[in-house]
């Protein structure tokens, strides 16, 4: 029922304190009985005494001057609470809690929002551009000093690597180190990855590329075209191949030098030992010497033999096996040798041409047999006897003048490679050239062509040779060189020599019953001296001839024969048995 504001019949002072009661609506919900009040809720006061109006008058609400002010509301602003007929009315004791609604009925009043007041655009604008400066200005600070966007990185090109990678480590950079092969200033940066001066995330690291040296890199035990292009890749500028004989596969390198792992500059020479099958190296018109070593380098040995030939004495001429003949590793090659043989065993400047070993051969095949051989103790040359099937005999001996040898000894120092002091021959009948067995000049000479000597310098016979105890009184009017006279009784076939093993003092020689006859000459040839001597005692001759080098006749002191080397000879062979 709505409140109104007009006045009632009855007194207006007399309802001031009074509450007006509005008659139960019969349809309205009525409240159950309120709990029990809270002895800690707030009480209200009482309220004052209802009196009862008629339903036909209008009703005026005046609060009392102690109640709280009341609002009227406008109809048609709320809800008639009185009409609804889902309302209850509340008991003063339900009003000290609250309780939650039976049904929420959203409010048909909405408020307004308040009205906010706006920046104008030219304001906004300014703002705007401020931030921005003072976000730039912050942010190039920032980048300025490093403080992101990555470092600079510094000029590290010509440090010690220990240097750049300190000074980068120390900005917070990962550092990373290559090696770059050169031949100088070892340990130096000379690459750096990024560049210096270019700003790079420290994260990313830096690549420094440090001067190291060129190592000769492992080529062993690949084939040539492999490692030669290991060794250029390595910087090598100078590769040298040579072979050698080996039981790695032909091809296969087996050595090199400088060794794998050794430093080396780009200029050095690399040398590659490649492997090749053992085969026999071509050493023909090579001197032995030559051969011998070739041999030895291809893995190889070698024996001599010794051929007669009109080939460059002492040259290989033939192997065997051939040139070029694969053979296992360690096997022998015959190697032989072109060698100039005495054309006769009295050709004894031939002798000096031939290696003792090849005199060996010659003589065994020539048929002389060995009747003595050992070695001089001081100088090791050969001091042997070889004796003819024709009865000639050949002595190799440091003293050719004499024919003494001790005997008993029969190794054949020849083959030992001993060496050759001196040549002496004596003729036998079937060997004596023809006239040589005269004791004149003739029969020197006859001799001198049969042995192949020349230049007739000094002869000497009985009559006229000077040698203690034998012509020591030489006058002046019987010149040195006066033709010897022959005895046409002594030109028969001359016997052979004798071998003695002892020998007698010159003294005890010049005091035999029988002088001895003969002529004696000698010469110079080719840096050696050479002696005929043709005679003996009674109805007994020997011829002989001899060499032996110039320097052995120099040590002799030749003044007890006036100074002249036939008389020397002639006595010594002649007058001391």
């Amino acid at each position: 029922m709505a409140v109104s504001g007009e006045k009632s019949g009855r007194d207006e002072k007399d309802l001031r304190d009074e509450t007006v009661a509005i008659p139960a609506d019969p349809d309205a919900t009525v409240l159950a009985d309120a709990a029990p009040a809270d002895p800690d809720a707030t009480v209200l006061a009482d309220a004052a005494p209802t009196t009862m109006l008629d339903d036909g008058l209008p009703t005026t609400v005046v609060p009392r001057d102690d109640a709280a002010p009341t609002t009227a509301l406008d109809a048609g602003d709320g809800i008639d609470a009185l009409d609804d007929p889902y309302f209850s009315p509340a008991a003063p004791e339900d009003l000290t809690s609250v309780r939650e609604p039976m049904v929420s009925i959203p409010s048909p009043v909405q408020s307004l929002p308040e009205r906010k007041r706006r920046l104008p655009a030219w304001a906004i604008a300014l703002i705007v551009a401020v931030l921005l400066a003072l976000g730039g200005g912050v942010a190039y600070y920032t980048y300025d000093q490093e403080l992101w966007g990555g470092k600079t990185v510094p000029a590290v090109l010509g440090m010690t690597q220990e240097e750049a990678t300190a000074l980068l480590e120390g900005m917070g950079f990962v550092v990373n180190v290559e090696p770059v092969v050169s031949d100088d200033d070892h340990g130096t940066v000379l690459s750096c990855s990024p560049d210096p001066g270019v700003r790079a995330d420290p994260k990313d690291g830096v690549t420094l590329g440090v001067s190291s040296e060129r190592v000769v890199p492992k080529v062993v035990g690949l084939d040539e075209e492999a490692a030669r292009e290991a060794l250029l890749a390595a910087g090598a500028q100078n590769i040298q191949v040579s072979s050698e004989g080996s039981s790695q596969p032909a091809g296969t390198v087996i050595s090199v030098t400088p060794g794998e792992g050794e430093p080396f500059s780009a200029e050095d020479l690399v040398t590659l030992v490649v492997a090749r099958a053992y085969t026999v190296p071509d050493v023909l018109g090579k001197s032995l010497e030559e051969a011998l070593f070739d041999l030895e380098q291809a893995g190889l040995t070698g024996t001599v033999s010794y051929v007669d030939s009109t080939s460059e004495g002492g040259t290989v001429i033939e192997t065997v096996p051939g040139v070029g003949t694969q053979i296992a590793g360690g096997s022998a090659v015959e190697l032989r040798v072109a060698v100039a043989y005495p054309d006769e065993a009295y050709d004894l400047m031939a002798y000096f041409g031939v290696p003792p070993e090849a005199l060996s051969t010659y003589l065994t095949q020539s048929g002389y047999t060995l009747e003595y051989g050992e070695l001089y103790a001081s100088g090791g040359n050969a001091h042997a006897a070889w004796s003819g099937s024709r009865g000639d005999l050949l002595q190799i001996s440091n003293y050719p003048e004499t024919g003494h040898y001790a005997g008993g000894s029969q190794v054949d120092v020849l083959a030992q490679g001993a060496g050759v002091g001196g040549v002496r021959y004596a003729f036998s009948a079937d060997t004596l050239p023809t006239g040589g067995g005269s004791v004149s000049e003739e029969g020197l000479r006859a001799v001198m062509a049969a042995c192949g000597l020349e230049g007739l310098e000094d002869a000497c016979t009985q009559d006229d040779i000077v040698a203690p105890g034998v012509n020591e009184k030489k006058t002046e009017e019987e010149p040195a060189d006066e033709e010897p006279s022959g005895d046409a009784g002594n030109e028969g076939a001359p016997e052979a020599p004798e071998s003695e093993a002892g020998e007698n003092g010159g003294q005890a020689a010049a005091e035999q019953t029988s002088s001895p006859s003969f002529i004696c000459g000698c010469g110079r040839q080719d840096g050696y001296v050479w002696a005929v001597i043709i005679g003996g005692r009674g109805e007994s001759t020997s011829v002989v001839a001899l060499v032996a080098p110039s320097a052995h006749f120099d040590t002799v002191d030749l003044s007890p024969f006036g100074g002249s080397v036939c008389d020397y000879i002639a006595y010594i062979d002649l007058y001391t048995g």
